[in-house]
């Protein structure tokens, strides 16, 4: 009987041992990170020194972004209780405003007033034990959140304090946008999805403050959008050292549509979420009068539910297109990333539902030597949440980036 159960009972756990690695294995694979770019032979120059010799941003990708090309690291493991992009986008969605361990900072506000009267807010964090930065001559890292955003957010924060703690001591700006983080409204001139202008003076006002530091950006979401577009507009002339922009929409119109179809995420999640967050500052924009010229409709704005409205009835007449079509063309980064010339790192999920793959410009990255483009499967829209607890995996290859870029 002995002699009957023992081989049995073994070939059933060896085709139990192989069953589980090659579904361990196919579940690895399923969580490969790709990234797509002009190639080693035509990739663009970084810098160039005696100790160095020519540094290619193939070369930064492929030696400092261990966790996005390295066989063994380029991996993003979801949590296993946020396995898909809507759990992940739902958790990052709800869970925004928390604090722990990663995220405990306490910034300094600076307000910069635009040309049109318009008030932005610079919050500035840099970390007590870093390197000193008393010459003013570390790094700066811009990050702009995305619509409805803030520096409050739990991924900005947590992002602030590792960069400014790490080696590189960045010092680090986060900029929010009119109306957004308790920011003065002066000016009934909201922001919108292609909107670079304050960003662009606020880049001019850092370098004029700080002419020895080197300053990247970095973008997440809408605000991905605006820097992509940013640096697209400014071509050669960008004063920036590189740019990252996670969970780019790219195509305004694409993420458009997907944001204001009917579904459970955008209706009890994200749309409310933003809609909120822009009808407390327009409520608080009230008392500003408005151009006539705009020609619009008070109750069809505060009577918006949905971004669409706010679009249709607000951005595109402040803006002067024909309809909302134009705003989005205007809009979008895609038509400025042919223009990048400095090292710029697109992040992007292949499961996000505000941002859907199909919008990314693939051909781009393969023509510009200047650009690459890390895809992720799973990671939702801002979530990129592994281990357990959850923690935002993007931060690494982020810092990665931008620490070699100015090194």
């Amino acid at each position: 009987m002995l002699d009957g159960f023992y081989p049995s009972t073994t070939i059933s756990m060896v085709a139990l041992g192989l069953l589980g690695y090659f579904g361990l294995k196919r579940f690895m694979d399923g969580c490969r990170i790709s990234v797509l770019s002009a190639g080693a032979k035509t990739s663009g120059i970084v810098r160039q020194t005696e100790a160095e010799g020519v540094v290619t941003l193939f070369d930064i990708l492929h030696k400092d972004c261990v966790s996005l090309t390295d066989p063994q690291l380029a991996y993003m493991v979801p949590t296993p209780y946020l396995a898909t992009g809507l759990l992940q986008t739902i958790y990052a969605t709800l869970r925004v405003r928390r604090r722990d361990q990663t995220s405990d900072i306490e910034y300094v506000r600076e307000l910069l007033v635009m040309k049109d009267g318009g008030t932005i807010s610079l919050d500035w964090y840099d970390c007590a034990g870093a390197e000193s930065n008393d010459d003013n001559s570390g790094p700066i890292a811009l990050i702009m959140s995305g619509v409805g955003g803030s520096s409050q957010e739990h991924h900005i924060r947590a992002l602030t304090k590792s960069l400014a703690c790490s080696t590189a001591a960045f010092r680090v700006a986060v900029f929010n946008h009119r109306g957004t983080a308790r920011t003065p409204i002066t000016s009934p001139r909201p922001y919108d999805s292609g909107f670079t202008d304050d960003f662009r003076a606020t880049v001019k006002h850092v370098c004029a403050a700080y002419p020895r530091s080197k300053i990247v950006g970095i973008g997440f979401s809408m605000g991905a959008n605006i820097l992509t577009k940013y640096i697209g507009e400014e071509g050669t002339m960008c004063a920036l050292q590189c740019a990252v922009a996670v969970c780019c929409p790219f195509d305004i119109k694409v993420s458009s549509a997907a944001i204001n179809e009917s579904n459970m995420l955008n209706n009890h999640v994200f749309q409310p979420a933003v809609m909120g967050t822009l009808m407390r500052a327009i409520r608080r924009a009230s008392h500003l009068q408005v151009d006539p010229k705009w020609n619009l409709n008070v109750e069809q704005i505060h009577g918006a539910t949905r971004l669409l409205e706010l679009e249709e009835h607000l951005m595109v007449k402040i803006g002067g297109y024909r309809d909302v079509n134009e705003y989005y063309e205007q809009s979008s980064s895609v038509n400025h990333v042919d223009n990048i010339e400095v090292p710029f790192l697109a992040i992007n999920s292949l499961d996000d539902r505000i941002t859907p793959p199909r919008g990314i410009p693939i051909d781009k990255f393969m023509t510009n030597p200047n650009i690459a483009l890390a895809l992720v499967p799973h990671g939702g829209h801002l979530g990129f949440l592994t281990g357990i607890p959850p923690k935002i995996w993007f931060i690494r290859p982020i810092k990665e980036f931008v620490s070699a870029i100015v090194r």
